[in-house]
């Protein structure tokens, strides 16, 4: 419900979101909504996303036009780029309006609050950000996330005292820049297109931590651990090294699966131990606890506080590992993993939940990653019993015009790198959209686990299996 007054960032009173339904969009939507401003809104189509927005609020078109922007906005505001939404973009520039970008609207936001939180890194941010609101719960923070946790929305308003951000990165050459209190940098390394190599990584990071008064980073990646160096060399933001090894300023004792939780116990600054339980499968996940334990303890939360606030708060972000489906004896999952690293720990989690196979199916995110990481990816798969490749999902640009569905390269590194040729199916547009789920449920046996991955098909192959899984025989529903 929204409030009677908006009391938020004059640029931000009447909105105008090109992609309302793109990443970062629909939480920002939400919180100005519940902030009072008047929102409208673009899409490509109608979709469970939009008709939620709409619900609160928001008046949504479908199909970008340039008639949409109305001169009454008092900013247009985005965040994925595409040739339909740049004509609206183009409408808007013409008209004077403020045109910026969600990252923009992020550091007004940051900029109005007390506190603030901003989650970051080259990959694998939504687990760590919705931890982080769990965490603080008795602080009702206002925050915005790229995902959902488990029930609940994206975006929230809870006043100015505390503001969450996950952010996958500042868009180049966007001002102001994000000044937070803390900033969570979970990794830094190659992934394409933001981050073309390892340097660039670093350096925008770099960039985005010395705006912030902390830093928590943690010992085990290697681009962490140098960005640490960094920052070290020369004065500037606190550093908070997270981790296993001796040294580290917040220390992991130890970290053991009970087969529904993660008990993460660290050791604070202080000497003191607390037991953080973790609802959420995945050695990566009960590192990610550690991280959010440190950040909290800098905004000043008490150690008993952020351990109860994890443990009862936090159920999962959705289509992160979490919620576990069972039908005839299969359980199906999904997981957001694209990045290689991302996939690789969503698949050691995945036999954290099983003791029969592990049927991974990905669908790549991205031509750009795709083709420069596609060996990688392979290789992070090879683990798995059987690992079914759908087409390349890229909305924001054009395949590449030899480049088929995309896949070719990652099937080729999961036999190279030791899965039979056998058990690695590439399917095209036309058998992913035909007969996905009467495959994958060939390849699957009661006991085993189906692990989907992705954000595209993906989102909405997990509810066809599970009706074919159910009702062999029967025709699948095109609504689902």
């Amino acid at each position: 419900m929204n409030h009677p007054h908006y009391d938020g960032p004059g640029r931000l009173a009447v909105p105008h979101l090109v992609g309302i339904d793109e990443m970062g969009m629909p939480a920002l939507a939400q919180l100005l909504l519940q902030r009072g401003a008047r929102v409208t809104g673009s899409a490509a189509a109608e979709s469970e996303i939009t008709t939620e927005l709409v619900k609160a609020g928001a008046v949504v078109t479908y199909g970008f036009d340039r008639a949409t922007v109305r001169a009454d906005r008092s900013a247009v505001l985005w965040s994925e780029g595409g040739i339909a939404q740049g004509l609206e973009l183009a409408r808007a520039k013409e008209m004077r309006l403020a045109v910026l970008h969600h990252t923009q609207a992020l550091a007004l936001l940051t900029g109005k609050a007390a506190a603030s939180v901003v989650v970051t890194g080259s990959h694998s941010i939504a687990n760590t950000a919705g931890m982080l609101v769990a965490a603080l719960d008795d602080r009702n923070p206002s925050y915005l996330l790229n995902d959902p946790p488990v029930g609940g929305d994206s975006g929230h308003h809870g006043g100015d005292g505390l503001l969450i951000a996950a952010d996958e990165d500042e868009q180049e050459g966007t001002v102001p820049a994000l000044r937070p209190t803390v900033t969570i940098i979970l990794n830094a390394a190659t992934s394409p297109p933001r981050h073309l190599d390892q340097d660039s990584a670093l350096d925008r990071l770099e960039a985005s931590a010395r705006r912030s008064a902390t830093v928590v980073l943690p010992t085990w990646d290697a681009g962490a651990c140098t960005l640490a160096q960094r920052l070290c060399e020369r004065s500037g933001p606190r550093v908070i090294r997270v981790g296993e090894c001796l040294d580290a300023d917040m220390q992991i004792v130890g970290i053991t699966w009970d087969g529904t939780h993660n008990r993460v116990t660290v050791q604070d600054t202080d000497g003191s131990w607390h037991t953080l339980l973790v609802a959420v499968a995945g050695r990566h996940n009960a590192q990610a606890a550690a991280l959010v334990f440190a950040a909290g303890r800098v905004l000043g939360a008490e150690g008993e506080d952020l351990a109860r606030g994890i443990s009862e708060n936090f159920a999962g972000v959705e289509r992160s590992l979490t919620p576990l489906y069972l039908q005839a004896g299969i359980t199906v999952v999904d997981s957001l993993a694209t990045h290689p690293v991302e996939v690789e720990q969503d698949l050691r989690a995945a036999r954290m939940l099983t003791e029969g196979s592990v049927i991974a199916v990905l669908e790549p995110d991205d031509w750009h990653r795709t083709l420069d990481l596609g060996p990688e990816i392979g290789a992070r798969l090879s683990p798995a019993d059987e690992v079914v490749l759908l087409p390349v999902h890229s909305p924001g640009s054009l395949p590449h015009p030899e480049a088929g569905p995309g896949t070719a390269a990652i099937a080729r590194a999961v036999t190279a790198a030791g899965l039979r040729a056998e058990h690695v199916h590439a399917l095209d547009d036309e058998q992913a959209d035909a007969g996905a789920e009467q495959l994958i449920a060939s390849l699957a046996q009661p006991g085993d686990l189906v692990l989907i991955m992705g954000t595209g098909r993906a989102a909405r192959l997990t509810r066809r299996l599970l009706f074919h899984l159910g009702a062999p025989t029967a025709p699948i529903p095109t609504d689902l």
